[in-house]
């Protein structure tokens, strides 16, 4: 007669021979209470950020990461901040009292 608990381990064996090794050390860490990091998907955030058609430095911030990051210090501040025009406001409407 089998037992049930080895034919159970050896399937569970068979199962992790197909799994990426990766998914399951991430796997492993997330049960640990630990956060996985992903260097491919922060690569990828970080790239989509200094790349976004709405960034209107001339590429002046991507320039000074990439020295920061070579020199390996803090990214200086930047001496001249550019002013973000603020829209005019309008008055706000009269209030009416009473019925209309």
């Amino acid at each position: 007669m089998h037992d049930p608990r080895k034919t159970l381990l050896q399937q569970i064996a068979a199962l992790r021979q197909t799994i990426d090794p990766k998914v399951l050390n991430r796997a492993k860490l997330a049960a640990e209470g630990k956060e996985p990091y992903d260097k491919e998907a922060a690569r990828a955030a970080v790239n989509s950020f200094l790349t976004a058609k709405n960034r209107q430095d001339g590429g002046a911030f991507q320039r000074k990461l990439m020295a920061a990051l070579k020199a390996g210090g803090p990214i200086p501040p930047n001496p001249t901040p550019t002013p973000t025009p603020t829209p005019p406001s309008a008055p706000p409407p009269k209030r009416r009292i009473g019925r209309l």
